[in-house]
C-alpha cells in the first residue's frame, strides 16, 4: 500500500490553507482572541515551512509559500515573521543571481532592525548586502559593508557572526589577488571555528586557506587543505563544500599534469552543484571541465565548456569567471587560427578584468579597511576618556557627600538637643495622664474578661473544624494511595509488553538497555522481534512522559507488532511509513480541527541474516553503528511519526550497511543527551557519542553501567527531566 503522499501535494494544499486565512481574514477585520491564536499558531507552521524548504535547497518551492506568506503575516500584523520572510527571499535572489531583487529585500530588513536596535539583525543583513556586492564584483563597497557587520558583531561579541565576517573579508582580498591578505582573514576565521568546535565552520576555514594556496600556486598544500575540509564536509552533509573539493582537486590534478582522476571528480562536482543549484558553482566547474579537454588536446569540447561557463557567468553577472572564460576562449581560438573570435574574447577579458582588478578599487578595498581600523581606535579613544571623566566625577561626588555628611551630622545633633528637652516635658505630661488612665484600665480590664469568653467559644469552633480538615486531609490521601497503585499496576502492564532478556540473547550476540523512566511509567519504549529470515530492533520516544507518553508507546508497541509480525513489513522506511498512517489515523489527527499532534520518534533497524545486510531508518532519531573501529552517526529524516505534517513531508529513507563481525548499533531517544545537571548544563550529544566509542569494544554490561555511572555522575543530585532509553546491540 503507498503510504507516502506525494510532496506537490502538500505544498499545494499549504497555499491553499495560506489563501483561506487570508481571505478569510480580509472578511473579518477583527479578530476574536481565539481566531488570532489559532493563525498565529498556522503563522508559526508557516515560518518553519519556509525555513525547511530553504535549508533543504527547495528555492522554487520556498518561493511559492513566501510571496503569499508575506502578504498573510503583513495582515495579522506579525513583523518578526514577514522580516524572516524577507530575509529568506533576498538569501534566494541572491544564490539565482536576481541581485536588485535581493537588496530591495534586504533594504528593508536592515531598515526595520535599525529601527528596532537589533544589532545582530543588522549585522546579518549587513554581511548579506555585502555578499551581494562581491558577487557584482564591486569589491571596495562589499568591504565596507563587511567590516560595518564586522564592527556590529564585536560589539555584541558575537563570534560565529565575526567568523562570517571575516571569511567574506578574505574571499574579497582573494577575488583581488591579495593572498598574503586573505590568508590572514581565513585564519583568524579558523581560530574562532576552533574555538566553538564548529565542524562546519572548521571546514569552511580549511577549504578556503587551500584555495588561497592554489592561487598561490603551492599545490601540495592546496591538496592537503582541500582533503581537511573533505573531511569537515562530508560529517555535516555540506553539499556545496564538497563539490567545490572536488571541483579544486580536478583544477590541481589539471595544473599538475595529472589527468587520470580529473574527469571523476569533476563529475562528482558537477553532479552535487546541480542538486544545490548553484550558478556560479556550476560555471566554476565548467572552467575546469574545460582546462580538462584542453589539457588532453579535445579544444572543441574545451570551446565548448568554457562558452557554457561563459552564459552561466554572464547571466549571474559573476564577473571573476566571466574574465577566466574570455581569456580561456581567446587563448584557444587564436590557437585554431580564429584571429578575429581571439582578439573579441580577448577585449572583452581586459575589460572585465579592469573592472575588477583597477588601481581604484584596490585603494577603496584599502582605505575601507583603514577606515573600520580608525573608527575602532577612536572607539578605545572615547571609552578611555569616558572612564576618566567617570572617575574625576566621582571623586568629586565623593568630596561633595562627605561635606554634605558633616553638615547632616551637626544639624541632627542640634535637632537631637531639642528633642530630648521637648520630650522631658512630655514625660512630666504623660505622668499625670498615666494617673488618669489607671481608671480606665481598670475598666477595660472588665470588658477583657467578657472578650476572653467570646475567645474560647471561638477556639471551640476551630477546633471543630481542624477535626473536620483532618477527616478531609485523609480522604485527599487515601485516593491519591489508590491513584499511585494504579500507575504502579500500569508500569507492570507496560513492562510486561518490553522484550523479554532471554529474547535479546537469542537474536544478539550482545546487548544491553538502560532503561530509566522519568516518573512511574514511561513515554519512551523499546522493541525486538524476528522471524526466520529477520530480526528487528527498535527504540520509540513518544510525545510526553508520565501517563499520557505510556498512553503513546502502548499504541506504537500495538501497531509495530500489527506492521512488522501481522503485515510482515520488512524494509525500516516502509514500517515508519505505515506507523505514521496508523498513528495518525489511530488518534484521528487528519480530522479537521483536531489538535492532538501527539507523534512518536523511532530509531528502526531491521538485520537480513540471510543477506548479513543492516538497514536503518529514522523519523528524528539517529542510530550509531561501529563497524571495524569507526563509527558513523546516520541521521533519520527530520520529521517524526503522527502529530502535523509539514507541507514538504519527504518519504522516509533506508540507509544500509554490509554486516561485518564485529558490529556494534545503538538505539536511543533524546533522554540521555539532553538531562540537564544542577550547573544548567545538557549533557549533550558529543559527549554521548564519544562516551560510546571510548567502550565500544567492552562486554555489553560494561558499557552500560559506565553510561549510568557517568549520568549519576552528570545530574549530581539534579531531578531527572525526560525518560531515559538506550539499547545496544552487539551483532556477530
Amino acid at each position: 500500500m503507498p503510504y507516502p503522499k506525494a510532496k506537490t501535494f502538500n505544498l499545494f494544499f499549504l497555499l491553499i490553507l495560506l489563501l483561506i486565512s487570508g481571505s478569510t481574514y480580509s472578511q473579518n477585520a477583527q479578530y476574536d482572541r481565539l481566531t488570532f491564536q489559532r493563525d498565529s499558531l498556522f503563522a508559526s507552521q508557516l515560518s518553519n515551512q519556509i525555513d525547511s524548504l530553504f535549508y533543504a535547497g527547495q528555492y522554487d518551492s520556498c518561493m511559492l509559500i513566501i510571496d503569499k506568506a508575506i502578504i498573510f503575516f503583513d495582515k495579522l500584523g506579525l513583523t518578526r515573521y514577514k522580516i524572516d520572510a524577507l530575509t529568506r527571499r533576498g538569501a534566494i535572489y541572491r544564490i539565482n543571481g536576481k541581485f536588485s531583487n535581493a537588496m530591495a529585500d534586504f533594504g528593508d530588513v536592515l531598515e526595520y532592525y535599525q529601527r528596532t536596535g537589533n544589532t545582530k539583525g543588522e549585522a546579518s543583513t549587513l554581511n548579506h548586502i555585502g555578499a551581494i556586492y562581491r558577487l557584482r564584483g564591486d569589491y571596495p563597497t562589499a568591504l565596507d559593508y563587511y567590516f560595518k557587520a564586522l564592527a556590529n558583531y564585536q560589539k555584541i561579541n558575537y563570534l560565529p557572526g565575526i567568523s562570517s565576517v571575516l571569511n567574506n573579508i578574505g574571499v574579497v582580498h582573494l577575488y583581488q589577488k591579495i593572498y598574503d591578505k586573505a590568508l590572514e582573514y581565513y585564519n583568524k576565521s579558523l581560530s574562532i571555528e576552533e574555538t566553538l568546535k564548529s565542524d562546519e565552520g572548521i571546514g569552511t576555514s580549511y577549504l578556503n586557506i587551500g584555495e588561497v594556496y592554489r592561487k598561490k600556486g603551492d599545490l601540495q598544500k592546496a591538496a592537503d587543505y582541500y582533503l581537511r575540509a573533505l573531511v569537515y564536509a562530508n560529517r555535516t552533509n555540506d553539499l556545496d563544500g564538497i563539490g567545490t573539493i572536488y571541483n579544486e582537486l580536478a583544477g590541481i590534478n589539471i595544473e599538475n599534469g595529472s589527468t587520470e582522476d580529473v574527469l571523476k571528480y569533476l563529475r562528482l562536482a558537477y553532479n552535487t552543484f546541480l542538486r544545490t543549484n548553484s550558478p556560479q558553482r556550476l560555471a566554476e566547474c565548467l572552467i575546469n571541465f574545460g582546462k580538462y579537454y584542453q589539457a588532453i588536446g579535445n579544444i572543441n569540447q574545451a570551446i565548448k565548456h568554457y562558452s557554457q561557463a561563459l552564459e552561466l557567468a554572464d547571466k549571474n553577472k559573476v564577473l571573476e569567471i566571466k574574465s577566466d572564460a574570455h581569456r580561456q576562449l581567446s587563448t584557444l581560438f587564436d590557437k585554431q587560427g580564429n584571429t578575429v573570435l581571439a582578439y573579441s574574447h580577448f577585449k572583452k577579458y581586459i575589460e572585465t578584468r579592469d573592472s575588477l582588478f583597477n588601481e581604484d578599487n584596490t585603494r577603496k578595498s584599502i582605505q575601507a579597511e583603514f577606515f573600520y581600523k580608525f573608527e575602532r581606535q577612536q572607539e578605545e579613544h572615547r571609552i578611555a576618556e569616558a572612564k576618566k571623566e567617570a572617575e574625576y566625577a566621582e571623586r568629586l561626588r565623593r568630596e561633595k557627600v562627605v561635606k554634605t555628611s558633616l553638615i547632616t551630622i551637626i544639624s541632627l545633633g542640634a535637632i537631637l538637643i531639642g528633642f530630648i528637652l521637648f520630650y522631658l516635658n512630655k514625660i512630666k505630661l504623660k505622668n499625670e495622664e498615666l494617673k488618669y488612665h489607671q481608671k480606665e484600665i481598670l475598666e477595660k480590664n472588665e470588658e477583657l474578661q467578657q472578650q476572653q469568653e467570646e475567645i474560647l467559644a471561638q477556639r471551640d469552633e476551630i477546633e471543630r473544624k481542624n477535626v473536620i480538615l483532618e477527616q478531609s486531609q485523609q480522604i485527599i490521601a487515601d485516593k491519591n494511595e489508590r491513584m499511585i497503585s494504579s500507575i504502579e499496576y500500569a508500569r507492570t502492564i507496560q513492562n510486561a509488553l518490553l522484550p523479554k532478556p532471554e529474547k535479546f540473547s537469542e537474536l544478539f550476540s550482545d546487548y544491553f538497555v538502560i532503561y530509566q523512566p522519568k516518573d512511574i511509567v514511561s513515554g519512551d519504549f523499546y522493541w525486538i522481534s524476528s522471524d526466520e529470515r529477520y530480526s528487528f530492533a527498535a527504540v520509540m520516544d513518544c510525545t510526553g512522559h508520565g501517563v499520557p507518553g505510556a498512553f503513546m508507546s502502548m499504541i506504537g508497541n500495538t501497531l509495530l507488532n500489527k506492521i512488522v509480525i501481522e503485515w510482515g513489513v520488512n524494509q525500516p522506511s516502509k514500517v515508519l511509513e505505515a506507523l505514521n498512517e496508523q498513528l495518525r489515523e489511530a488518534l484521528k489527527q487528519k480530522e479537521v480541527g483536531n489538535i492532538v499532534l501527539a507523534g512518536i520518534d523511532i530509531a528502526f533497524v531491521t538485520i537480513d541474516k540471510h543477506e548479513r545486510k543492516i538497514s536503518f531508518s529514522g523519523a528524528a532519531r539517529p542510530m550509531l553503528i561501529i563497524q571495524n573501529g569507526e563509527m558513523q552517526l546516520v541521521k533519520g529524516s527530520i520529521r517524526s511519526t503522527g502529530g502535523f505534517q509539514p507541507a514538504n513531508t519527504k518519504p522516509f529513507d533506508d540507509a544500509c550497511f554490509d554486516l561485518l563481525s564485529p558490529t556494534n548499533i545503538y538505539l536511543f531517544s533524546d533522554g540521555y543527551s539532553d538531562q540537564i545537571s544542577i550547573d544548567k548544563k545538557k549533557f549533550g550529544l558529543q559527549r554521548f557519542t564519544e562516551l560510546i566509542y571510548q567502550s565500544h569494544s567492552k562486554p555489553m554490561a560494561a558499557q552500560r553501567d559506565l553510561l549510568i555511572q557517568m549520568m549519576e555522575n552528570h545530574l549530581h543530585g539534579a531531578d531527572q527531566l525526560d525518560d531515559i532509553c538506550v539499547m545496544g546491540l552487539r551483532l556477530a
